[in-house]
């Protein structure tokens, strides 16, 4: 089945665009960065200064500038994913504890592969994975890619996280760990949700294909007595029945309860793994892990209205509770330790159950009256990623290749290496009953002491099912031809790849229309059984959102082939140079799942005739990357240095959920976000220019200037939406800019103490026409913050036993939305994290780990001007972890 849903959202891509695809064009075709070579792992029990320059080299040696990161700094830090470990990179900034801001450019602007082949996310409301979903057990070190180089995705803007996994080792491992940890906002009550989260019902499904999607009495009535013109009382008494035990079907147990307290997180990890010989050219490996945790965490938000903050404000509770289960196989087969054929096999599960109680006031619902509105929230996200690859690397010298008949001007050429790699990923998101109910307190206007509640009339019942499932399959290869010419010497590479992805996202919602008695009361009593069995009551379930149209298959296909050139020159010199071309196809098909009469299709398929159409978006170009390296070891007492100066064009593409023409809620603020389907590309040239100084002792220091030229760099903006909720969308900018400047560096202070940080100073700037709304026609871009500062005082004492590190972490006020039509823009605050982390080894074999993290117990703050429209409690997070490795 699965396999089918992939081919139809492909040939919807296809069909849409009017491209026929023959078996060879098939073949050749393009998706996601050539995979990185699988590393193997390497267990250090060094210092954290030491693991540091351990990869050093590879930084080093990078013809563009990056970041590389290990697993030894991941676990002597104490983080628990990816998106922990990268705060620490400079440039990046964290936000909402998931996502990457690289250079001042939001998440939209960054990109996440997985050993270089591109992964969806399922998420509902992102593009882009989060990564804090990437746990770090699996990992062996991350890189991210700052400058563009032409074996990279042509959608680079910010910057690209890979994401590189351990494989599989020498010898035996084994090592097992537990944890349990606290959140300071959860010591008091938290929030939970009730009965069981059952799917769309059979019942009703199977009504609408008899009702032909609209199961209102009415309605039915029609197709159960197709010779009345006007139903008898009778009749339409039946259809009321009928259309009551569809209402009864569904899982009503919506009350949501507090618990006196808050279990404390809890998780484990095992991996196993070990070499195997089959004879000295030939050996096997295999690594496993796996790895479970439950979280639970209180994130109360407060929120006012920029125009009536006086009347227009409500307070929510929310209870997170997260379970996670983690499984990875790595297995290899390795040959002369030249020809290696890898595996690997990922499964990331994370349910998040959200319970939620919305309180608040608006010019319907006045303080002064005491008639409050109440809307409660039960939520469960059922979120999967499935991997599957295959990465083979092999390396020839010209005499394996005797059999070939080879040019004399291939005697340049020394060896060649090969890689290449097959992904196929999957992700899924369900929201099996999410469900909304709407009510009215009325409460005492002096002691605030609660006097009654009922449901409120009307549609104020609502029951989501959402369905997402996201295929991307990938393949691809690169070479690399070592020579030498004698004056000059280096590598000249080629590589092809090619993707497919496919999307499905099917929603629908029920709605329980509520009458004018029977509604006095807590939802549960309202919608209880013996209630509902009261025909006389008025109430009655339609199905329909309004978000509108919600549903909708695509399909995307990338293609691309890249070569390039890496020369040194006299020792001190290094050109790189390269082009890639890249073909992009993509179709998106709005679905009206209620619509059985073919209007919506038949109106889809005109669109389609039209020039302009936005079901289809197309584009193909070259996209060039060039670099000048100047190194002289040695100088000004340095173990390595080098200058380096870059040049990179690139493109950004609204992704499906920016593009689709569809509204989703982002659960994270509770803000509703529309899509544009009339965005387009964001074309961007990039220049670099980064010197790096690297001593002996592991000293370091890095400086770095960068400029982006952003061309219709798009933006999150605000949009016209109801009186107590903010809708968002995205709009193109006419131009755009960033630059700035970093810092980087560690310096070894003596007694096992070092310190490190970074620290990045810059600017930008976007304009919008007069004739978009937009409050500000000139100002920063959204996401950017003018200053970004990590900070690290670590210790290693020199007997191994302790380890400790103090970080700390600020980024500078953001553009969080564009306001619109004199609103101002909306601006999230500076938020300071304090973190502490030590690690004891009582033996070689264990180590406990204690870890601190947002010790000065900040918010989260958003505002217009002076007002503070969103305020979410984050909380201090405490957690003690024990090792054993063998």
């Amino acid at each position: 089945m699965q396999g089918k849903k992939r081919e139809l959202s492909l040939a919807i891509a296809i069909a849409l665009t009017g491209v026929s695809l023959s078996a060879n064009v098939h073949a050749q075709q393009e998706g996601s960065a050539v995979a990185a070579p699988q590393i193997e792992e390497i267990m250090v029990m060094g210092r954290l200064r030491d693991a540091s320059r351990s990869i050093i080299m590879e930084r080093v040696e990078q013809p563009f500038a990056a970041e590389v990161i290990g697993i030894e700094q991941i676990s002597r830090a104490g983080d628990s994913d990816v998106a922990m470990a990268l705060r620490r990179v400079t440039g990046l900034s964290l936000v909402e504890g998931k996502y990457i801001y690289v250079r001042g450019l939001g998440e939209r602007y960054s990109s996440a592969t997985l050993n270089g082949a591109e992964i969806p996310s399922p998420e509902l409301s992102r593009n882009v994975i989060p990564l804090d979903y990437i746990p770090a057990s699996i990992l062996e070190s991350v890189k991210v890619h700052k400058a563009y180089s032409v074996d990279q995705p042509a959608a680079f803007g910010g910057g690209n996280v890979d994401i590189r996994t351990s494989g599989t080792p020498d010898g035996l491992v084994f090592d097992v760990s537990v944890g349990t940890g606290w959140n300071s906002e959860n010591s008091g009550k938290g929030l939970r949700n009730l009965g069981d989260q059952g799917g769309l019902p059979s019942g009703i499904l199977e009504a609408l294909n008899k009702y032909q999607g609209n199961i209102q009495p009415s309605n039915i009535a029609r197709f159960e007595f197709p010779g009345s013109r006007i139903p008898t009382p009778a009749q339409q008494l039946e259809a009321q029945r009928i259309n009551r035990d569809l209402m009864l079907s569904l899982n009503r147990d919506v009350d949501i309860k507090q618990p006196t307290s808050i279990s404390p997180d809890m998780s484990g990890s095992v991996t196993l793994g070990n070499a195997f010989d089959i004879n000295n050219d030939l050996s096997v490996g295999v690594l496993a892990n796996a790895a479970i945790g439950t979280s639970y965490s209180n994130s109360d938000q407060f929120e006012q209205d920029f125009n009536n903050p006086e009347e227009t404000f409500r307070e929510i509770q929310r209870t997170f509770t997260n379970e996670s289960v983690t499984g990875a196989l790595n297995l290899s087969l390795n040959y002369q330790d030249r020809h290696t054929i890898s595996t690997n096999t990922y499964l990331l599960q994370d349910d998040e159950d959200q319970a939620s109680i919305v309180e608040g006031y608006n010019p319907d619902f006045q303080q002064p009256s005491g008639r409050q509105r109440r809307t409660q929230v039960s939520n469960l996200e059922k979120r999967e990623l499935f991997v599957n690859q295959v990465i083979g690397e092999h390396s020839f010298t010209m005499s394996d290749l005797d059999f070939l008949t080879v040019p004399t001007f291939l005697d340049v050429i020394d060896d060649i290496d090969l890689r290449w790699f097959y992904s196929d990923a999957t992700a899924t998101s369900e929201v099996p009953n999410s469900s909304s109910v709407q009510s009215l307190n009325l409460r005492n206007p002096q002691t605030d002491e609660l006097i009654s509640t009922s449901v409120n009339l009307g549609s104020s019942a609502q029951f989501a099912f959402l369905d997402l499932e996201d295929d991307v399959e990938s393949w691809g290869y690169q070479f690399d031809a070592h020579f030498d010419l004698g004056f000059t010497r280096g590598t000249v590479s080629g590589g092809y790849t090619y993707s497919e992805k496919s999307r499905q996202y099917y929603g629908y919602t029920a709605n329980i229309v509520v009458g004018p008695t029977g509604r006095e009361g807590f939802p549960s009593d309202v919608f209880s059984d013996q209630s509902l069995a009261d025909l006389g009551n008025g109430f009655s379930l339609n199905m329909g959102s309004n978000f509108g149209t919600e549903s909708y298959i695509a399909g995307e296909t990338k293609m691309a082939s890249f070569g390039s050139v890496d020369a040194y020159f006299y020792d001190n010199w290094r050109v790189t140079a390269g082009l890639r071309w890249e073909d992009f196809t993509r179709g998106i098909l709005p679905l009206d799942l209620l619509d059985y009469s073919g209007t919506s299709l038949n109106a889809t398929i005109q669109d389609l005739e039209q020039p302009g159409t936005t079901a289809v978006l197309l584009g193909d170009d070259f996209y060039p990357a060039a670099a000048l390296t100047y190194m002289r070891d040695g100088l000004f007492g340095t173990d390595n240095f080098q200058v380096r100066l870059g040049y990179g064009k690139t493109v950004v593409r609204p992704d499906l959920r920016e593009y689709a023409d569809i509204q989703f809620l982002d659960p994270e603020l509770n803000n509703r976000v529309q899509g544009n389907p009339n965005l387009s590309f964001s074309e961007i040239d990039h220049i670099d220019l980064r010197s790096e100084a690297f001593f002996d002792n592991g000293d370091n220091l890095t400086v770095s200037l960068f400029y982006k030229d952003i061309s219709r760099p798009i933006e999150r903006v605000q949009r016209p939406g109801p009186q107590d909720a903010t809708l968002l969308s995205f709009e193109n900018a006419e131009a755009g800019e960033i630059y700035g400047i970093e810092f980087e560096g560690l310096k070894n202070i003596g007694r096992g103490f070092f310190v490190s940080g970074n620290l990045v100073l810059s600017d930008s700037e976007l304009t919008f026409d007069a004739s978009s709304s937009q409050t500000s026609l000139s100002r920063r871009l959204t996401g950017h913050s003018e200053y970004v500062v990590n900070a690290q005082l670590g210790f290693d004492s020199d007997n191994g036993q302790h380890s400790a590190s103090l970080l700390y972490n600020v980024f500078g006020d953001r553009i969080y939305f564009g306001g619109r039509n004199q609103t101002p823009d909306a601006f999230e605050d500076p938020f300071h994290s304090l973190d502490l982390t030590y690690t004891y080894y009582p033996t070689d074999r264990i180590s406990v780990r204690l870890r601190a993290q947002n010790l000065l117990d900040e918010n989260r703050e958003f505002y217009q001007n002076d007002v503070k429209i969103i305020d979410v409690a984050t909380g201090s997070r405490i957690r003690l972890d024990l090792q054993w490795k063998l």
